[in-house]
């Protein structure tokens, strides 16, 4: 990592071209690019606005204990992702984990995904499940494009009551007839009729895995920060506490906060498309029209020290329910050495609109409810809290989306501008994604 004044670096490619590459995000998917980059022989600047790299993959060291910046866990597809670590100097750093996440509902933690693990609910809430997903599949019903409407014809009535629809209007704060199915994919297991009635019966095998994150990687010590650690650590042209604050996309340079201009030949951009839009100039007032539909949540995480062995095996349990202000808690200690011996740690995760703050007295609120549901023995043994915000934290898919984000992608794109990433690209992806995200932006930059 280099500890250099921002200066523009220019590079020479095979041809004799010469080229100027500027990288604004030091998170996964620029911190990739830029190794890529150099990998294939170009060296580019690459901006961040913090004072350490990688974005929302981070981990703050407090007083021996390490706090992720929300749950963040590595789900590995592709066996090209697993050599892109040991590359990295990071094959033995990380230990695989088979998933233990739960659902919390009437007082009772049910193994996730719910389609499956009905069986350890309520007969009450059972019956509901079990009935309408017999329903709705009898039916065969389309949906009308909305998440709310799939959620309904994929698994009823009951699943959409007690999970789906309360669930997703904690997190994304919106209605789910008002988000789209975008974002579905490889993330909602889908089980047939056979499987939910055996998810019912406690029938499903234990064994069996499910859903895209059903087996995870971890580092063994120190929180998952270590991974844009290692990529930083092969970044050479890294300027940590350097915000873009304006790019003029005529003259192509970008402007840094203490005034000076670094000119380009192309921009990686991976901060967030609506921050972007909003550096950028000239730029079209129907486009920045157009960028004002975008939304997105942001999460608040309050970490917690806490004397003690965990109250939960689970890694992380989803908490729908609409008396309980969090969304998803975490026991990180779970799947990591993060926390000194006789302690451990607990994440909490609650959404809100994107650049609003949660109501006054929240973290209180999450300290009583972690005790009332049997999360954290007592306040009194929280030792340390430490709080950050991650903003934006998830693209709310919207019927704006795609058509607002393909024209902001094409019009940056003939100005030299790729979006590269989870937030300039605004979709819902995962950590290997970001890394693959980094490397296809490479090859296209090194091609073109």
């Amino acid at each position: 990592m280099a500890c250099l004044g921002p200066l523009a670096f220019a590079f020479e490619l095979r041809a004799g071209e010469v080229m100027r590459v500027v990288i604004i995000g030091a998170g996964l998917s620029g911190l990739s690019a830029a190794w890529h980059l150099e990998q294939a022989g170009v060296e580019a600047l690459v901006f961040e606005k913090e004072k350490e790299p990688g974005g929302a993959c981070r981990t703050i060291q407090r007083e021996g204990f390490a706090f992720d910046y929300t749950g963040h866990l590595l789900h590995l597809r592709l066996g090209e992702s697993h050599d892109m670590l040991r590359q990295l100097g990071l094959g033995t750093s990380f230990r695989r984990h088979k998933r233990r996440a739960g659902i919390l509902l009437s007082g009772r933690v049910t193994p996730y995904p719910i389609q499956i693990h009905t069986a350890h609910l309520p007969r009450e809430i059972r019956r509901d499940c079990l009935l309408g997903f017999v329903r709705a599949w009898a039916r065969g019903q389309e949906d009308d494009g909305s998440f709310g409407s799939w959620v309904l014809s994929r698994f009823g009535e009951g699943f959409a009551r007690h999970f789906f629809f309360p669930y997703n209007r904690k997190l994304f704060c919106t209605d789910p007839f008002a988000l789209t199915t975008e974002w579905v994919g490889r993330y909602v297991p889908r089980p047939d009729v056979e499987e939910v009635v055996d998810g019912a019966l406690g029938l499903f095998p234990k064994s069996r895995a499910v859903g895209y994150n059903a087996w995870f990687y971890y580092p063994r010590r120190g929180g998952i920060g270590v991974l844009a650690a290692s990529l930083a650590r092969k970044t050479s042209r890294l300027f940590l506490h350097s915000p873009v604050v304006a790019l003029d996309l005529g003259q192509r340079y970008v402007v840094l906060t203490n005034g000076e201009r670094v000119s380009f030949d192309v921009l990686i951009a991976t901060c967030p498309l609506p921050q972007l839009v909003t550096m950028a100039g000239p730029v079209p007032e129907a486009l920045r029209d157009e960028a004002k539909r975008l939304a997105a949540v942001a999460v608040w995480n309050l970490n917690l020290a806490v004397r003690g062995k965990a109250r939960r095996r689970e890694h992380w349990i989803y908490c729908p329910e609409e008396d309980l202000p969090f969304y998803r808690v975490g026991f990180p200690c779970n799947h990591g050495v993060v926390a000194p011996a006789g302690f451990h740690t607990v994440s909490v995760e609650v959404s809100v609109p994107s650049g609003s703050t949660p109501p006054a007295g929240w973290e209180e609120a999450c300290l009583a409810a972690l005790e009332r549901v049997g999360f954290l023995p007592a306040s009194r043994d929280v030792v340390l809290s430490h709080v950050v915000r991650v903003d934006p934290a998830y693209v709310i898919f919207n019927r704006e989306r795609p058509q607002t984000v393909a024209a902001l992608r094409d019009f940056f794109r003939r100005h030299g501008v790729f979006l590269c990433g989870r937030w300039a690209e605004w979709k819902y992806s995962t950590m290997e994604d970001a890394l693959w995200d980094g490397a296809t932006v490479a090859r296209k930059v090194v091609q073109r």
